[in-house]
Protein backbone atom coordinates (compact mmCIF):
# COMPACT_ATOMS: atom_id res chain seq x y z
CA UNK A 1 0.00 0.00 0.00
CA UNK A 2 1.42 3.31 -0.99
CA UNK A 3 2.11 6.15 1.83
CA UNK A 4 3.28 3.58 4.66
CA UNK A 5 2.67 0.76 5.60
CA UNK A 6 -0.33 -1.11 7.61
CA UNK A 7 -2.77 0.33 9.71
CA UNK A 8 -0.76 4.12 8.89
CA UNK A 9 -0.30 3.88 5.37
CA UNK A 10 -4.66 3.04 5.07
CA UNK A 11 -5.44 6.59 7.60
CA UNK A 12 -2.59 8.19 5.17
CA UNK A 13 -4.75 7.30 2.39
CA UNK A 14 -8.03 7.50 3.66
CA UNK A 15 -7.52 10.57 4.91
CA UNK A 16 -6.07 12.23 1.90
CA UNK A 17 -9.21 11.01 -0.33
CA UNK A 18 -11.75 12.48 2.11
CA UNK A 19 -9.90 15.73 1.94
CA UNK A 20 -11.34 16.11 -1.48
CA UNK A 21 -14.45 16.06 -0.33
CA UNK A 22 -13.95 19.16 1.79
CA UNK A 23 -16.06 22.25 0.50
CA UNK A 24 -13.51 25.00 -0.87
CA UNK A 25 -14.13 28.36 -1.85
CA UNK A 26 -15.66 28.96 -5.28
CA UNK A 27 -14.89 25.16 -5.67
CA UNK A 28 -17.31 22.12 -5.68
CA UNK A 29 -15.90 18.90 -4.02
CA UNK A 30 -15.33 16.33 -6.62
CA UNK A 31 -17.15 13.64 -4.89
CA UNK A 32 -17.85 11.58 -8.28
CA UNK A 33 -13.22 10.75 -7.96
CA UNK A 34 -13.47 10.40 -4.46
CA UNK A 35 -15.84 7.58 -5.11
CA UNK A 36 -13.99 5.66 -7.40
CA UNK A 37 -10.96 6.40 -5.20
CA UNK A 38 -12.52 5.11 -2.32
CA UNK A 39 -13.78 1.74 -4.21
CA UNK A 40 -10.15 1.21 -5.53
CA UNK A 41 -8.54 1.24 -1.59
CA UNK A 42 -11.30 -0.84 -0.73
CA UNK A 43 -10.05 -3.59 -3.19
CA UNK A 44 -6.68 -2.98 -2.20
CA UNK A 45 -7.46 -3.63 0.91
CA UNK A 46 -9.55 -6.52 0.59
CA UNK A 47 -6.69 -8.70 -1.86
CA UNK A 48 -4.57 -7.56 1.26
CA UNK A 49 -6.97 -9.15 4.24
CA UNK A 50 -7.63 -6.11 5.65
CA UNK A 51 -11.56 -6.45 5.62
CA UNK A 52 -12.80 -4.14 8.24
CA UNK A 53 -10.51 -1.21 6.57
CA UNK A 54 -12.24 -2.12 2.93
CA UNK A 55 -15.75 -2.31 4.44
CA UNK A 56 -14.76 1.67 5.79
CA UNK A 57 -14.01 2.49 2.64
CA UNK A 58 -16.83 0.93 1.04
CA UNK A 59 -19.53 3.04 3.59
CA UNK A 60 -17.71 6.27 1.83
CA UNK A 61 -18.53 4.57 -1.17
CA UNK A 62 -21.80 4.71 0.08
CA UNK A 63 -21.92 7.84 1.48
CA UNK A 64 -20.29 9.98 -2.17
CA UNK A 65 -23.31 7.65 -3.99
CA UNK A 66 -25.80 8.77 -2.04
CA UNK A 67 -24.65 12.59 -2.75
CA UNK A 68 -24.25 11.41 -6.02
CA UNK A 69 -28.23 10.17 -5.97
CA UNK A 70 -26.74 6.90 -7.63
CA UNK A 71 -29.06 4.69 -5.23
CA UNK A 72 -28.18 1.76 -6.84
CA UNK A 73 -24.33 2.07 -6.63
CA UNK A 74 -24.87 3.17 -3.29
CA UNK A 75 -27.11 -0.01 -2.11
CA UNK A 76 -24.04 -2.30 -3.61
CA UNK A 77 -21.78 -0.02 -1.69
CA UNK A 78 -23.23 -0.71 1.65
CA UNK A 79 -23.70 -4.47 1.30
CA UNK A 80 -20.43 -4.58 0.10
CA UNK A 81 -19.31 -3.10 3.46
CA UNK A 82 -21.47 -4.90 4.97
CA UNK A 83 -19.81 -8.64 3.91
CA UNK A 84 -16.03 -7.01 4.31
CA UNK A 85 -17.16 -6.30 8.42
CA UNK A 86 -19.00 -10.07 8.53
CA UNK A 87 -15.71 -11.47 6.46
CA UNK A 88 -13.96 -9.41 10.08
CA UNK A 89 -15.86 -10.95 12.20
CA UNK A 90 -15.56 -14.20 10.97
CA UNK A 91 -11.71 -14.36 11.03
CA UNK A 92 -11.71 -13.12 15.05
CA UNK A 93 -14.59 -16.09 15.32
CA UNK A 94 -12.33 -18.61 14.03
CA UNK A 95 -9.33 -17.54 15.70
CA UNK A 96 -10.74 -17.08 18.81
CA UNK A 97 -9.80 -13.18 19.52
CA UNK A 98 -11.49 -11.78 22.17
CA UNK A 99 -13.35 -8.97 21.04
CA UNK A 100 -16.77 -6.88 22.04
CA UNK A 101 -18.38 -8.21 18.41
CA UNK A 102 -17.64 -4.27 17.02
CA UNK A 103 -17.64 -5.85 13.87
CA UNK A 104 -20.16 -7.71 14.28
CA UNK A 105 -22.54 -4.41 14.86
CA UNK A 106 -20.92 -2.45 12.07
CA UNK A 107 -22.01 -5.44 9.94
CA UNK A 108 -25.57 -5.79 10.88
CA UNK A 109 -25.70 -2.04 10.68
CA UNK A 110 -24.70 -2.12 7.40
CA UNK A 111 -27.16 -5.11 6.42
CA UNK A 112 -30.13 -3.14 7.60
CA UNK A 113 -29.27 -0.35 5.71
CA UNK A 114 -29.03 -2.15 2.54
CA UNK A 115 -32.37 -4.19 3.24
CA UNK A 116 -34.02 -0.68 3.77
CA UNK A 117 -32.85 1.11 0.81
CA UNK A 118 -33.69 -2.19 -1.05
CA UNK A 119 -37.40 -1.92 0.67
CA UNK A 120 -37.44 1.90 -0.57
CA UNK A 121 -36.78 0.97 -4.17
CA UNK A 122 -39.72 -1.62 -4.03
CA UNK A 123 -37.36 -4.48 -4.51
CA UNK A 124 -38.23 -7.17 -1.31
CA UNK A 125 -37.31 -10.03 -2.71
CA UNK A 126 -33.85 -8.00 -3.18
CA UNK A 127 -34.13 -7.12 0.55
CA UNK A 128 -35.18 -10.52 1.59
CA UNK A 129 -32.08 -12.14 0.33
CA UNK A 130 -30.12 -10.23 2.27
CA UNK A 131 -31.74 -10.83 5.49
CA UNK A 132 -31.41 -14.43 4.94
CA UNK A 133 -27.52 -13.67 4.01
CA UNK A 134 -27.40 -12.12 7.56
CA UNK A 135 -29.45 -14.62 9.71
CA UNK A 136 -27.39 -17.29 8.15
CA UNK A 137 -24.42 -15.99 8.80
CA UNK A 138 -25.49 -15.27 12.59
CA UNK A 139 -25.90 -18.94 12.63
CA UNK A 140 -22.82 -19.93 11.29
CA UNK A 141 -21.12 -17.31 14.43
CA UNK A 142 -23.60 -19.52 16.84
CA UNK A 143 -25.95 -16.83 17.44
CA UNK A 144 -29.23 -18.64 16.34
CA UNK A 145 -31.80 -16.73 18.53
CA UNK A 146 -30.30 -13.32 16.72
CA UNK A 147 -30.37 -14.98 13.58
CA UNK A 148 -34.42 -15.74 14.01
CA UNK A 149 -35.08 -12.08 13.84
CA UNK A 150 -33.50 -11.71 10.66
CA UNK A 151 -35.00 -14.93 9.05
CA UNK A 152 -38.11 -13.95 9.82
CA UNK A 153 -37.98 -10.60 8.22
CA UNK A 154 -37.17 -12.27 5.19
CA UNK A 155 -39.97 -14.76 5.39
CA UNK A 156 -42.98 -11.86 5.54
CA UNK A 157 -40.62 -10.49 2.81
CA UNK A 158 -40.74 -13.71 0.49
CA UNK A 159 -44.77 -13.41 0.98
CA UNK A 160 -45.88 -13.43 -2.48
CA UNK A 161 -43.15 -16.17 -3.34
CA UNK A 162 -44.55 -19.85 -1.95
CA UNK A 163 -41.17 -21.24 -2.73
CA UNK A 164 -39.07 -18.75 -1.00
CA UNK A 165 -41.32 -17.89 1.46
CA UNK A 166 -41.01 -21.86 2.09
CA UNK A 167 -37.40 -22.31 2.45
CA UNK A 168 -37.34 -19.24 4.98
CA UNK A 169 -39.42 -21.07 7.13
CA UNK A 170 -36.86 -24.29 6.72
CA UNK A 171 -34.43 -21.91 8.45
CA UNK A 172 -36.34 -20.51 10.60
CA UNK A 173 -36.76 -24.56 11.63
CA UNK A 174 -33.65 -24.95 11.90
CA UNK A 175 -33.03 -22.10 14.15
CA UNK A 176 -35.60 -23.46 16.60
CA UNK A 177 -34.13 -27.14 16.56
CA UNK A 178 -30.53 -25.36 17.42
CA UNK A 179 -32.32 -23.52 20.26
CA UNK A 180 -33.81 -26.86 21.92
CA UNK A 181 -37.33 -25.36 20.85
CA UNK A 182 -38.77 -28.49 19.88
CA UNK A 183 -42.36 -26.95 20.26
CA UNK A 184 -41.82 -24.35 18.07
CA UNK A 185 -39.73 -26.26 15.23
CA UNK A 186 -42.67 -28.81 14.84
CA UNK A 187 -44.91 -25.97 14.56
CA UNK A 188 -42.72 -24.12 11.25
CA UNK A 189 -42.36 -27.55 9.76
CA UNK A 190 -46.27 -28.07 9.91
CA UNK A 191 -47.11 -25.09 8.43
CA UNK A 192 -44.42 -25.56 5.75
CA UNK A 193 -45.86 -29.49 5.22
CA UNK A 194 -49.36 -27.34 4.85
CA UNK A 195 -48.19 -24.98 2.55
CA UNK A 196 -46.04 -27.50 -0.13
CA UNK A 197 -49.29 -29.08 0.17
CA UNK A 198 -51.63 -26.09 -0.85
CA UNK A 199 -49.03 -24.68 -3.54
CA UNK A 200 -46.93 -27.17 -5.02
CA UNK A 201 -48.42 -29.46 -7.79
CA UNK A 202 -49.12 -33.46 -7.93
CA UNK A 203 -47.19 -35.24 -7.81
CA UNK A 204 -44.06 -33.95 -5.84
CA UNK A 205 -41.06 -33.56 -8.15
CA UNK A 206 -37.47 -31.77 -7.20
CA UNK A 207 -36.91 -29.26 -4.61
CA UNK A 208 -40.54 -29.50 -3.00
CA UNK A 209 -40.39 -33.52 -2.33
CA UNK A 210 -37.12 -33.08 -1.04
CA UNK A 211 -38.30 -30.22 1.36
CA UNK A 212 -41.13 -32.53 2.12
CA UNK A 213 -38.87 -35.58 3.17
CA UNK A 214 -37.17 -33.14 5.77
CA UNK A 215 -40.33 -32.06 6.88
CA UNK A 216 -41.90 -35.22 7.58
CA UNK A 217 -38.94 -37.25 8.84
CA UNK A 218 -38.18 -34.12 11.35
CA UNK A 219 -41.74 -34.06 12.44
CA UNK A 220 -41.80 -37.56 13.24
CA UNK A 221 -38.57 -37.28 15.67
CA UNK A 222 -39.90 -34.30 17.25
CA UNK A 223 -43.02 -36.21 18.09
CA UNK A 224 -41.44 -39.60 19.43
CA UNK A 225 -39.13 -36.80 21.54
CA UNK A 226 -42.36 -34.93 22.79
CA UNK A 227 -44.80 -37.94 22.76
CA UNK A 228 -47.88 -35.24 23.30
CA UNK A 229 -50.89 -36.96 24.72
CA UNK A 230 -53.29 -38.26 22.16
CA UNK A 231 -55.93 -35.55 22.90
CA UNK A 232 -53.03 -32.82 22.66
CA UNK A 233 -51.84 -34.43 19.09
CA UNK A 234 -53.01 -32.35 16.36
CA UNK A 235 -55.03 -35.00 13.23
CA UNK A 236 -51.84 -34.22 10.81
CA UNK A 237 -49.66 -35.33 13.58
CA UNK A 238 -51.78 -38.17 14.85
CA UNK A 239 -51.63 -39.32 10.65
CA UNK A 240 -48.19 -38.99 10.66
CA UNK A 241 -47.33 -41.38 13.58
CA UNK A 242 -49.68 -43.81 11.86
CA UNK A 243 -47.78 -44.18 8.89
CA UNK A 244 -45.17 -44.98 10.38
CA UNK A 245 -46.81 -47.40 12.87
CA UNK A 246 -46.30 -51.03 11.85
CA UNK A 247 -49.52 -52.06 10.12
CA UNK A 248 -51.94 -54.79 11.59
CA UNK A 249 -53.87 -55.73 8.13
CA UNK A 250 -50.71 -55.91 5.44
CA UNK A 251 -47.06 -54.89 5.58
CA UNK A 252 -47.18 -52.43 2.69
CA UNK A 253 -45.03 -49.97 2.96
CA UNK A 254 -46.51 -46.78 3.44
CA UNK A 255 -46.43 -43.57 0.62
CA UNK A 256 -43.27 -41.61 1.74
CA UNK A 257 -41.69 -38.60 -0.27
CA UNK A 258 -38.43 -40.12 -0.56
CA UNK A 259 -36.86 -43.77 -1.92
CA UNK A 260 -35.35 -45.19 0.06
CA UNK A 261 -37.46 -48.45 1.34
CA UNK A 262 -34.67 -49.30 4.21
CA UNK A 263 -34.98 -45.76 5.37
CA UNK A 264 -38.99 -46.54 5.53
CA UNK A 265 -38.36 -50.00 7.57
CA UNK A 266 -36.07 -48.27 10.12
CA UNK A 267 -38.19 -45.50 11.04
CA UNK A 268 -41.21 -47.77 11.70
CA UNK A 269 -38.97 -49.49 13.82
CA UNK A 270 -38.06 -46.42 15.59
CA UNK A 271 -41.55 -45.53 16.14
CA UNK A 272 -42.08 -49.35 17.63
CA UNK A 273 -39.27 -49.31 19.99
CA UNK A 274 -40.18 -45.63 21.51
CA UNK A 275 -43.65 -47.06 21.93
CA UNK A 276 -42.47 -50.02 23.74
CA UNK A 277 -39.90 -47.60 25.38
CA UNK A 278 -37.07 -50.31 24.24
CA UNK A 279 -34.07 -47.92 24.67
CA UNK A 280 -31.67 -50.89 23.37
CA UNK A 281 -33.24 -51.16 20.01
CA UNK A 282 -33.41 -47.45 19.75
CA UNK A 283 -29.63 -47.28 20.50
CA UNK A 284 -28.86 -50.17 18.09
CA UNK A 285 -31.46 -48.39 15.15
CA UNK A 286 -29.44 -45.43 16.15
CA UNK A 287 -26.46 -46.91 14.34
CA UNK A 288 -28.21 -47.90 11.24
CA UNK A 289 -30.16 -44.76 10.87
CA UNK A 290 -26.69 -42.96 10.72
CA UNK A 291 -25.52 -43.51 7.77
CA UNK A 292 -29.41 -42.59 6.13
CA UNK A 293 -29.57 -39.42 7.49
CA UNK A 294 -28.79 -35.69 7.31
CA UNK A 295 -26.98 -33.86 9.83
CA UNK A 296 -29.92 -32.00 11.46
CA UNK A 297 -32.05 -35.14 11.54
CA UNK A 298 -28.96 -36.52 13.12
CA UNK A 299 -29.22 -33.96 15.79
CA UNK A 300 -32.85 -34.48 16.71
CA UNK A 301 -32.13 -38.37 16.57
CA UNK A 302 -29.54 -37.88 19.35
CA UNK A 303 -32.12 -35.56 21.54
CA UNK A 304 -34.19 -38.80 21.23
CA UNK A 305 -32.29 -41.04 22.40
CA UNK A 306 -31.03 -38.87 24.73
CA UNK A 307 -34.67 -38.67 25.99
CA UNK A 308 -35.49 -41.85 26.01
CA UNK A 309 -32.47 -42.81 28.59
CA UNK A 310 -33.38 -40.41 30.46
CA UNK A 311 -37.45 -41.29 31.08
Amino acid sequence: MEGGGGAAGFLVQYRGISSKLKKRFLRKPNVAEASDEFGQLARELSDGEAWAQAGLCCVAVAKCEQTLLNASTEVSAVTQAARYFLKAETVNHQLHCPSFNEHLMTAISCFQHAIQLYNDQAKPALAASLAVELGQALRSLGKPSEALTYLCMATDLHAASPFHHLTCLGHIASCKIELGDLHGALMMLTQMTTLINDTAGQPLIGAYKDILARCEISSLLILLTLQPLPQQTKPAHTRLLEKYSWPTHDMQTPEVPYDDAELVVLLQSLVLACQGADTQALSTLSQHLTPLLGPEHLHLLHILVTEMNRS
